[in-house]
């Protein structure tokens, strides 16, 4: 791998309905920085099967080979065992020297506001969104190589937990990979180098147009200042305050269903189980969508009433990757088929689905490309009409209940009593004889 790939360490986990917590292994020399967390929800003969898969990425400063040693993953009670690796980085031509270093994505604004050695930051990497595009919120604090201080968090959880109380909006739906402990990385800003503690970071998809107001928050810290040699080994409690963030939530254009369709940037793959077919034969046709968006939350194709096919409710299936970058993935729509007479019909007449493109700014269709050939005599369905002839009912309007019907169970009946009463009395008549 070269020096802009990560070497990656991956947990899996069937049949876990909640991720859970994972603390992956510090590795010498390499630098721990994403981490995602991606579940897969789908259906197989009628039984649900989740897959939970957390990945944390580890980048190298330079080239060479990094030994990763043995190491003990303790998960839901289980202790997962991993063996020593070696990873090779090496230099790749169109990458630079300085391609591994990252750069901070906090605003020059905030820097000159706080122009200190050390400040907390609360981030988006937008001000301004769609009713239901996603955007990315992280609080981090921020050190100066050269700052003279000596600092360790000082009662991080309890203050943890009152600072995501704090900034949480009532009017988003979340999505978070989970930080078990605080990540830390090198970072330059404007030319001055920093180490930057990551505390959280998630995905917000809004679902009002309500202003997202992200207020002030403060932590405390643990301070050994190190200017004055009779203060070294004095600590003191050192509070450090964010600014306020606004973000703008702007509504979708005028559209008949503006609030029911999904926001992001999405395609379409799709496939048939059979592109030739007879009336009646069913078929497996699969809409699939993809893309950068809240996947969770899509809404099924609309699919329109015809007289030509029966389409059956689909079943659902979901693949979730959630990072600080984006929540990307694809849902999947299964649909049984069922042609009811002879022709072509493209599905693209059937099969729609309406978002809104976050990036373009415009509504957009997603309609199937494929078409369904059907040859054969017109086969009336019967028992699998969702909406045609029940079969068992066809024509009971013109029945006539007047008539009195033949009862065939009374005929064999009385038969059967007839040639039991013959053979009695033949054989009373042959014992006298």
């Amino acid at each position: 791998m070269t020096l802009n790939q990560p070497f990656t360490i991956s947990v899996v986990l069937r049949d876990a309905e909640t991720r859970p917590a994972v603390l992956f292994p510090d590795i010498r020399d390499l630098e721990k920085r994403s981490k995602s967390a991606t579940s897969s929800i789908s259906t197989v003969d009628g039984k649900k099967i989740v897959i939970q898969t957390i990945t944390q990425e580890y980048y190298a400063s330079k080239a060479g080979s990094y030994l990763i040693p043995e190491f003990t993953l303790n998960i839901n009670g289980q202790r997962l065992r991993s063996d020593e690796t070696m990873a090779v980085f090496s230099a790749s031509e169109d990458v630079d020297d300085n391609a591994t270093k990252p750069v901070a994505d906090v605003s020059e604004a905030e820097i000159e506001n706080y122009n200190e050695a050390v400040f907390l930051a609360v981030q988006t990497d937008k001000k301004r969104v769609f009713i239901r595009e996603g955007f990315a919120l992280k609080i981090s604090l921020y050190i100066a190589e050269n700052a003279p201080v000596d600092m360790e968090f000082y009662r991080f959880n309890e203050q943890f937990q009152s600072i995501l109380k704090t900034l949480r909006p009532a009017n988003c739906w979340e999505e978070n990979v989970g930080i078990e402990e605080i990540v830390k990385r090198r970072i330059t800003i404007k030319g001055k180098r920093y180490t930057e503690y990551n505390m959280y970071q998630a995905r917000l998809f809004p679902i009002t147009t309500e202003k997202i107001v992200f207020p002030k928050i403060r932590l405390d810290m643990l301070v050994s200042d190190n200017t004055a040699a009779v203060n070294v080994d004095k600590k003191v409690v050192k509070t450090f305050r964010s600014k306020a963030v606004t973000v703008e939530v702007k509504q979708l254009p005028e559209h008949p269903l503006r609030d029911q369709v999904a926001v992001g940037q999405y395609s379409l793959r799709e496939s048939l189980s059979a592109a030739l077919v007879y009336p009646g034969e069913s078929i497996r046709y699969m809409f699939k969508v993809e893309g950068v968006g809240n996947i969770a939350a899509l809404p099924t194709p609309l699919v329109l009433s015809n007289s030509n096919l029966d389409i059956y409710p689909p079943e659902v299936s979901q693949v979730i990757k959630r990072s600080y970058q984006n929540v990307i993935g694809e849902k999947t729509f299964d649909y049984f088929v069922v042609p009811r007479k002879d022709g072509t019909f493209p599905l693209g007449r059937y099969f729609q689905w309406i978002y809104f493109n976050s990036h373009l700014a415009k509504y957009d269709t997603l309609r199937s490309a494929k078409s369904l050939e059907v040859k054969g005599e017109d086969y009336k369905i019967a028992n699998l009409s969702l909406s045609g002839s029940s079969g068992l009912y066809d024509n009971i309007e013109s029945l006539d209940s007047s008539k009195q019907g033949t009862d065939y169970k009374k005929i064999l009946k009385e038969v059967t009593n007839a040639i039991v009463i013959i053979l009695l009395a033949t054989l009373i008549w042959v014992f006298r004889k």
